[in-house]
């Protein structure tokens, strides 16, 4: 089974160093609750597009859905995931797999994907709302046991199905994604 174990690594570096070079906050500073709750709208976003993707019988719109805005909100979901990690200062590599096979035009299929990723990250962000999870002290990243690896690697599984049905590469939409937030912060309009 093929994993995105390397490019997810270096994703998750990447979007440190992006956040610590033109953001210059540590991301335990805005903290798991916050990236949760921006993980959880992000993921409202890509259904969003999909539910539009249905619903329009024009083929440009579709296309542009397809193209353009489904994986858009994808990698930004992925960002937020990052986020969500990286405010951990949990150190474990996450070792997700690629979708073993993705149905062509299956619909029922990308529901059970989407009500997936639905019920996954609002359960990540359930776990990170409670009041009693702990905050890493600053210093050198560790392993954060309180942060759930293994739901992580399931959030980012189904980010996968997503491109898989979508047919976009998501390590390449998120890379994509991280340039664009570096080019924004840079123009104003992120504090």
């Amino acid at each position: 089974m093929k994993s995105f174990k390397e490019a997810l690594t270096k994703l998750e570096k990447r979007a440190f160093e992006i956040q610590m070079e033109y953001f210059k906050i540590p991301p335990e500073e805005r903290g798991r609750r916050f990236y949760s709750m921006e993980l959880v709208g992000e993921m409202g976003e890509v259904l969003n597009g999909c539910k539009k993707f249905l619903r329009t019988k024009l083929e440009h719109r579709r296309e542009n859905h397809a193209k353009v805005e489904i994986p858009e909100e994808t990698a930004d979901t992925l960002v937020g995931l990052m986020l969500v990690k990286l405010a951990s200062k949990d150190s474990r590599q996450a070792e997700p797999a690629f979708p073993e096979s993705v149905p062509e035009n299956d619909v029922a299929w990308l529901h059970l994907c989407l009500s997936k990723l639905a019920v996954q990250t609002s359960s990540l962000y359930e776990e990170e709302a409670r009041p009693d999870v702990p905050v890493p002290s600053s210093g050198e990243p560790g392993s954060d046991e309180s942060f759930d690896i293994k739901l992580y690697e399931k959030i980012v599984e189904s980010l996968l199905c997503v491109a898989a049905y979508f047919n976009f590469n998501l390590e390449e939409a998120a890379t994509e994604k991280l340039t664009a937030i570096i080019e924004k912060v840079e123009a104003g309009y992120y504090d």
